[in-house]
């Protein structure tokens, strides 16, 4: 079986999602406080959401046309329909619901039919590059590593076993 064709180009390990709608007639206020936290949302819970995704790399929304159309772009790793399904399994599904419920026709982030509603608001982007490749979750873990890491060259107990020269490499790149 083969997966259905989504829009959405991808470079390296990640693929482009742009969704523009409408925002129904009298709540780009509601919309805009979403969006912006002033709609009880607690941003560490959202964040947290956000990354029990494990592989959205950014997202932004962008309210245009005097506040009449809003879009949401993000990049994110792996499979478009899992993508998609993250958002209705996470804390960050709240968020989301709460947000694109602002808009024209959205049926829900756990209706059956929020995916085709998502693809006929996508639209593919014409070009798209990233300028490193990397999994959310090898990112996630570079930086817990390097965390580590400035951990140990800050400590002074540490500093007896930092003069061992298979180390070199790791001092000479941390150096830098």
């Amino acid at each position: 079986m083969t997966a259905t064709k989504r829009k959405g180009l991808k470079s390296g390990t990640r693929t482009e999602f742009s969704i523009f709608a409408k925002v129904k007639p009298g709540h780009a206020k509601a919309l805009t406080e979403v969006l912006t936290g002033g709609a009880v949302q607690d941003p560490k819970v959202l964040k947290e959401g956000l990354k029990a995704i494990g592989t959205l790399h950014e997202a932004r929304w962008v309210m245009f046309d005097d506040d009449t159309r809003v879009m949401f772009c993000s990049s994110f790793d792996g499979d478009w329909d899992t993508y998609i399904d993250d958002f209705g399994n996470t804390p960050a599904k709240d968020f989301f619901q709460r947000a694109w419920s602002n808009t024209e026709g959205f049926p829900g982030i756990n209706d059956p039919n929020v995916k085709d509603w998502f693809m006929d608001h996508a639209v593919e982007a014409k070009s798209y590059v990233i300028t490193y490749d990397g999994t959310v979750k090898e990112i996630l873990k570079a930086l817990d590593l390097q965390e580590a890491f400035q951990r140990v060259l800050d400590d002074p107990a540490a500093e007896k076993a930092l003069t061992n020269p298979a180390l070199k490499p790791l001092l000479d790149q941390a150096a830098t």
